[in-house]
């Protein structure tokens, strides 16, 4: 039987991602001299031409696009039983990515996680979540739903989506907004970097035929957009929760069209079973059904505002 190591692997699996030798070496990293001999000395012990080589490029053979794609399975499926033997173990805390660590639900959710096993909290742009889930950088993640290849996402709580301005602002003279009303005035944005909330918004309001009117300057997260709203400048569509927690002089309303935003785990398939996965998703679901809005997220008419 031939003896490939995992080394090897990603020598092939870089340099036919990269099609070119100096990249592929610096990518790795190592000298790209070193690198050409390593993949010679492959094909001949192989008795396969893996890449064809000219003076200006690099293409993989048939042969060698299929080695580099076993190759990417075996080399993350490899990094996937170090992640999960550590969990096992013990020997790693939980990775958790929470969309916005700042909003209550979130809170009492991660609260309830870190009282059950030791947690890494951590906060990435939301676009890259799914592929550090997929990768094992991510143990869980709580927020918007996360779509990819052996991910699950579990919707644990909806909210929703209500606008919040100061009660000197005129919109707070109605008792329930449409979207022509709030698309008249200034809205704060969300950094589009680390949420996709202002997309959210943005198509949300496109279906009624309107735009938002964003202000210059963008929050971090809900709880700094919420700050933003003072003195009647502006208004903010945010979840329920976090316009309930807001000062007195701070009032929120109801949109015509119901807008509810759901709450989800998610996390590898694969995982789900590991003692330390699996005790986190137990405690997300006890914490997201004793912390369930008092309010009633399926009837606007139902709902008690300012």
């Amino acid at each position: 039987m031939l003896d490939i190591s995992m080394r090897e692997l990603r020598y092939v699996a870089v340099l036919e991602r990269e099609l070119n030798f100096t990249r592929a070496a610096a990518a790795i990293p190592m000298a790209q001299p070193a690198l050409s001999q390593a993949i010679a000395r492959m094909e001949r012990r192989l008795g396969v031409e893996l890449f064809r080589r000219t003076s200006r490029l690099v293409e993989p053979t048939d042969a060698g696009s299929l080695l580099a794609d076993r190759a990417r399975r075996i080399l993350q499926d490899a990094a996937l039983a170090v992640v999960d033997a550590q969990l096992v173990a013990g020997g790693t805390k939980l990775r958790v990515c929470v969309g916005d660590p700042s909003r209550r639900l979130a809170r009492q959710i991660l609260g309830a996680i870190r009282a059950e096993v030791p947690v890494h909290q951590t906060t990435v742009p939301w676009s890259e979540v799914a592929s550090q889930l997929c990768s094992g950088e991510l143990a869980l993640a709580l927020g918007p739903e996360v779509v990819g290849p052996g991910l699950v996402s579990e919707l644990l709580s909806e909210e929703r989506v209500v606008v919040l301005m100061d009660q000197s602002h005129p919109l707070a003279n109605y008792q329930i907004l449409t979207i022509p009303l709030v698309a008249q005035h200034p809205m704060v944005s969300i950094d589009r970097t680390m949420s996709s909330w202002d997309a959210n918004v943005e198509r949300m309001f496109e279906r009624a035929g309107h735009t938002p009117r964003w202000t210059k300057s963008t929050a971090f997260g809900a709880v700094a957009g919420a700050d933003m709203v003072a003195g009647g400048v502006a208004t903010l569509l945010v979840l329920e929760s976090v316009a309930a927690d807001q000062p007195q002089e701070r009032v929120f309303r109801p949109l015509t069209v119901p807008w509810n935003v759901g709450w989800f785990l998610s996390r590898r398939e694969a995982s789900q079973d590991l003692p330390a996965v699996a005790a986190a998703i137990t405690a997300a679901r006890i914490a997201s059904v004793l912390n369930r809005p008092a309010f009633d997220t399926a009837s606007c008419e139902r709902c008690n505002f300012n």
